[in-house]
């Protein structure tokens, strides 16, 4: 992995998870984000505990951010919508945190869930660690 890698993991079965993994690709102009599932052997050999729960990322400088902190992380690293992350840091974390936790569980009742990991196309395989 490259030095400025950002290690995304996430929940694969999620639909809202997936999309905004392809969301994240999309807006990756430095392509710094790579991806795991939370069930793969990378996520259970990490020192943290990697939970579907919650979107984990481990950044470029070693630091472990789950839920709303992690989502603020990579809108920062997105750079386009640095604004929208300017704007959610204004808000308490604890706050954010809770309106975070109440998507997540809901999310397969309002998104939906696929059966089995999706597997991402040809084209964006190489950003997915563990396929």
């Amino acid at each position: 992995m490259a030095q400025k890698t950002i290690l995304v993991f996430y929940d694969a079965t999620c639909v809202l998870c997936n999309r905004s993994i392809l969301w994240l690709i999309k807006n990756d102009v430095e392509d710094i984000f790579r991806f795991s599932h939370v069930s793969s052997t990378l996520a259970r050999a990490q020192e943290f505990k990697v939970s579907s729960d919650a979107i984990s990322i481990l950044t470029e400088k070693g630091h472990y951010l789950k839920s709303s902190a992690a989502v603020l992380y990579l809108l920062q690293k997105t750079k386009r919508y640095r604004i929208l992350c300017r704007f959610l840091k204004i808000l308490p974390l604890k706050s954010l945190d809770v309106l975070y936790n109440i998507i997540a569980r809901n999310r397969y009742k309002w998104f939906g869930n696929y059966s089995e990991c999706k597997i991402p196309d040809r084209q964006l395989k190489s950003k997915f660690l563990d396929f």
